[in-house]
């Protein structure tokens, strides 16, 4: 049975007017979170807007505390009195600006003074100033508030000395210490004298050495080769063209006397002076009574022997051939002198001319070594100057010779100059190609040197950093001379007896560099080193 339908009435179902429907769940309260977000944000960009304007309260609060900062090194700046982690020097402060505050008399710091480091007065003769810090005045000795260092005393200034007073009492200048010598100070750009503690000396590991009058070391060492004296090689030519009918000495290597035959030859050319030769010799023996004609067959006997000197034989091979009534077939060719053939280009049967070198012979009694010298080590070396060799092959043993030739002209690639020495090989013991170790010996006078460990080079300029009083550090231009061994010559910029540094010089001369480019930053020239870099 079914249900009964109704039918839909549009006017019971009739929608809400505009704002009478609920609302859904939740709506109120994400509107109370939306504006209180709204209103967050808005306070923050005001806040951000404030400070970056410097105007909120906290600002002048944060802008009126003390910051201090390492003097040695501007860039560690701390909210609270103590010590740089870089150096260990007592931190000073500084105004908003970042210029260090005045250090009163009584060397306490106050940190309402914001008086600026370019205002400050200096030390008048008489009262007490650190080197490193010349803002920091006291009318007593004591040590320094920023860096510990003792304070020193002011020199009362001297006649004459005009000009060093208002030097010392303009905006950053340290006076030297008492007893240096001005003169000599500020020579090398960019670096000023420094003074460092002893305490920090002995962790640092400074080590120094005195300039003396010396003599530098006697031996010049060198590297150089063996190779055969060219006096003593020769090569072994044909003066015409043939054949090679047998070949008497055909290894590379082998030892010759002079006169010992190497090998033979059959030439046409020299048969041919040869037979010209027996022809001339019969000529002369038959008797005519033309006495022109006599003289005649005497002139062409002559001139056959001379073409047969001129072919290369010997004055007896010339005779045997004269005396003989047949030609001979072969030409012997000879070794010039006793030695080693070093180089030998020829085979059995080959056709040989008069343009190719067939042998190289050298006489090894006597050797040559041809060592490399250095631009710096010309001036040491002169033509008979003793030598003495050793070789890798002959251990322990030293062979005496002297320096015979030096080049004229310096290698473009390595800069080199060669030098020849000669030496005696009556064992020949000694082979070209064998590597050497030479050293010169030098008859030295005693010059003024100090330790090569004490020379700084800075490209164009050598300086080292001079000694004084245990803890003032000066550096001086040089001027270099030779060195020998651990030790080199000064020619000028230091004296006798002066103290130098020769370990962690490098420290000292960073030290040196910060000083001069803080004077630099701050406007004050630091010594006569005012002007540098113009």
């Amino acid at each position: 049975m079914s249900e009964p339908h109704e039918e839909y009435n549009p006017y019971e179902h009739e929608p809400l007017p505009e704002g009478d429907e609920a609302p859904p769940p939740y709506v109120r309260t994400m509107a109370t979170v939306r504006w209180l977000l709204l209103g967050a944000m808005s306070v923050f960009a005001l806040v951000m807007v404030l400070n970056y304007f410097g105007a909120t309260p906290w600002s002048a609060t944060q802008a009126s505390a003390t910051q201090y900062h390492c003097p040695m090194h501007p860039t560690y700046v701390s909210n609270h009195p103590g010590e740089c982690p870089i150096c260990g020097m007592s931190l000073v402060p500084i105004t908003a600006e970042g210029k260090e505050v005045k250090v009163t008399d009584s060397m306490k710091m106050d940190s309402s003074t914001t008086m600026p480091a370019d205002s400050m007065l200096k030390a008048r003769p008489g009262q007490w100033t650190c080197p490193m810090h010349p803002e920091v005045i006291s009318d007593k000795p004591g040590k320094c508030p920023k860096c510990g260092m003792d304070l020193e005393q002011v020199p009362q200034p001297t006649s004459g000395s005009g000009a060093k007073e208002d030097m010392s009492s303009m905006p950053g200048m340290t006076p030297a210490p008492t007893g240096h010598d001005m003169s000599s100070m500020g020579t090398v750009p960019g670096l000023v004298s420094v003074t460092i503690e002893p305490q920090r000396l002995q962790l640092t590991g400074v080590r120094t050495d005195k300039v003396q009058r010396r003599k530098l070391a006697n031996k010049l060492r060198l590297a150089g080769y063996v190779t055969a004296d060219e006096t003593r090689t020769a090569n072994v030519h044909i003066r015409t063209s043939g054949w090679v009918r047998k070949l008497l000495v055909d290894q590379t290597g082998q030892y010759v006397k002079a006169g010992q035959p190497l090998m033979t030859i059959y030439s046409p050319d020299l048969a041919q002076a040869q037979q010209d030769l027996i022809v001339a010799r019969k000529a002369t023996q038959e008797t005519v009574a033309d006495s022109e004609l006599s003289y005649m067959r005497k002139q062409l006997l002559d001139a056959a022997r001379q073409k047969l000197r001129l072919l290369g034989l010997s004055d007896q091979d010339i005779r045997v051939a004269e005396n003989s009534d047949s030609v001979g077939s072969d030409l012997t060719l000879r070794s010039p002198v006793s030695g080693y053939v070093l180089e030998k280009t020829v085979l059995s049967g080959q056709f040989v001319g008069a343009d190719q070198n067939l042998f190289t012979v050298a006489d090894l009694s006597t050797i040559w070594v041809l060592a490399d010298v250095y631009e710096q080590d010309f001036a040491g070396i002169k033509v008979g100057q003793s030598a003495e060799m050793t070789l890798t092959a002959l251990p322990g043993e030293t062979i005496a010779g002297k320096v015979a030739f030096i080049y004229p002209s310096v290698s473009a690639k390595s800069r080199t100059l060669k030098v020849r020495l000669e030496f005696a090989n009556p064992s020949l013991l000694l082979r070209p190609g064998m590597y050497a170790d030479v050293q010169l010996l030098q008859d030295n006078e005693p010059v003024l040197a100090l330790p090569t460990d004490a020379v700084m080079d800075g490209g164009e300029t050598k300086y080292t950093f001079v000694v004084h009083e245990g803890k003032h550090f000066e550096p001086r231009l040089l001027r270099l001379g030779r060195s020998g061994g651990d030790w080199i010559e000064v020619l000028s910029g230091v004296s006798e007896g002066d103290e130098v540094v020769t370990s962690a010089n490098f420290l000292i001369d960073s030290e040196s560099r910060l000083k001069a480019a803080i004077a630099g930053m701050g406007g004050a020239p630091t010594g006569e080193h005012a002007g540098h870099g113009k």
